[in-house]
């Protein structure tokens, strides 16, 4: 873990839903260790757990709610435990958000799916900044962090309902935003891409790829989940008081230097340049999923 920072949210009670994550867990790190009391909301107990033990030993309160998040009332009950259990909350962070495997041609997909994606992405964030608002706004402060994505304001071919949710997630951070600035609130979002995490299995594609990961990413690496975490806290506490419906692009370059190939087997963000050369389906079907 990175050095302690300052104790610029000392006294906060903060709550980050898909907290025992990669990211959301730097992000529990990094805002118990600004000296706020952190609530974990995740779906993996085990990860849960580890997270709020790593707060504690910090000497911060913390509690972790087990929840789904995706099912009717469990945002609301989630939060209910938190404020219960540290008080009301003044830091949100939502960091829940998964793509769920679902690239497709458009024409392919469905409408469970598109229920699937909009539930995991979009309609908890709309739950979780409905139920934490009002005692914002009675309190004069708070700050709202959502996760967006790179793929919610590029393209991302056979992946059209996912990043319409998260540019969805971008729309909502702009009028939410300006809606509660003179109460005090600030809202803004982070957009990610090529973070090592659970979701793309930390990127271990193999030795053999390593090579080409300067020419995917202008910083020359995948960031760690401590790179995007230190954004959230900037946006979580006073610094951020001239920040007002912002997404902060959180991506090593990738979306200033480039987009999606096609290659002879699918639409790709890391391309290798032999697989424009060859049409044998057997030798794309040896890489890594991401890469093919």
């Amino acid at each position: 873990m990175p050095t302690q920072p300052e104790q610029t949210a000392r006294g906060r009670v903060a709550c980050i839903t898909g907290g025992a994550g990669a990211i959301g867990a730097a992000s529990a790190w990094r805002l118990a260790a600004a000296g706020a009391d952190v609530a974990v909301v995740d779906i993996d107990a085990e990860r849960t757990a580890a997270t709020v033990s790593a707060i504690e030993a910090l000497g911060r309160r913390s509690v972790g709610v087990v929840a789904d998040l995706t099912v009717d009332g469990e945002v609301r009950r989630a939060l209910g435990d938190v404020v219960a259990n540290l008080g009301e909350i003044d830091i949100l962070v939502n960091a829940l958000g998964h793509h769920l495997s679902l690239a497709a041609p458009f024409e392919r997909s469905d409408e469970a799916g598109w229920d699937a994606l909009y539930r995991v992405n979009l309609l908890h964030v709309l739950q979780a900044c409905h139920v934490v608002i009002p005692a914002m706004v009675a309190k004069g402060w708070g700050r709202i962090v959502n996760f967006s994505s790179v793929e919610g304001i590029r393209a991302m071919p056979q992946a059209a309902p996912y990043t319409a949710f998260k540019g969805a997630i971008d729309s909502l951070t702009k009028s939410l935003g300006v809606e509660l600035a003179p109460a005090g609130i600030r809202v803004n979002a982070v957009a990610v891409d090529k973070t090592r995490a659970h979701q793309v299995n930390f990127y271990n594609l193999g030795d053999e790829y390593d090579r080409h990961v300067p020419v995917w990413i202008p910083a020359g690496r995948y960031a760690e989940g401590d790179d995007v975490a230190s954004v959230v806290l900037f946006l979580s506490g006073e610094q951020c008081s001239w920040v007002v419906g912002q997404t902060i692009v959180a991506d090593g370059g990738t979306l200033a230097a480039g987009g999606w190939y096609r290659t002879p087997v699918k639409w790709t963000n890391s391309p290798l340049l032999v697989q424009y050369f060859e049409d044998d389906p057997q030798i794309n079907a040896g890489r890594p999923r991401g890469l093919q």
